[in-house]
């Protein structure tokens, strides 16, 4: 298996009201509930958040078991996590997550990953709504690093999911439920 997985820990939680990576959800944290699904997936992966800026979070990184590294191109959102991401990957695949995602399962993981065969580029599921949810994908790392450092730079930066129309891309349909995010404390409740 070839594969690093990175999850983003970084964003505003603007609708949250508060660092939504640390708020706890089934005994754990959200960050380290989606870590222990990695793992649970994938085990010996090697495993590393991705946060905004060292000054983000303070301390409270400190008591993070997994590595946590940081946006090399601030000031693009969840762009900036995938650039990050897809740089500091060592590996033919790069799988990212967000850490809102407390219901996504190894099994489910484990699928995204499975549909990484023949020309496919990255593999995206679609949400119920439609949707395609690029933070919960795997990119062949040396073939969208650059795709995804030619759409930083253009003028206007497009949508993340924008990136799949530039690369071989396989989707699938997610079961209800599974890719449902905590965006605010009543997703939470």
């Amino acid at each position: 298996m070839n594969i690093d997985a990175f999850i983003l820990i970084g964003g505003r939680s603007s609708r949250f009201g508060s660092d939504k990576a640390f708020v706890e959800f089934g005994g754990q944290i959200l960050a380290s509930r989606i870590a222990a699904t990695v793992e649970e997936a994938f085990p010996g992966i090697r495993t590393t958040f991705v946060a905004a800026s060292e000054d983000q979070f303070g301390i409270k990184t400190d008591g993070l078991k997994w590595r946590v590294i940081f946006d090399l191109k601030k000031g693009f959102g969840a762009w900036s996590g995938l650039d990050a991401a897809l740089s500091n990957s060592t590996a033919e695949w790069t799988l990212v997550l967000a850490c809102d995602l407390p219901f996504v399962t190894a099994e489910f993981l484990k699928q995204v990953y499975e549909s990484t065969h023949g020309g496919i580029d990255a593999v995206v599921p679609r949400q119920i709504d439609g949707r395609l949810q690029p933070l919960c994908a795997v990119y062949r790392t040396a073939v969208v690093r650059p795709v995804v450092d030619e759409m930083m730079s253009s003028e206007v930066v497009p949508s993340l999911s924008s990136i799949f129309q530039r690369v071989r891309t396989a989707v699938f349909d997610a079961d209800a439920g599974v890719l449902r995010n905590v965006n605010t404390p009543e997703d939470l409740a």
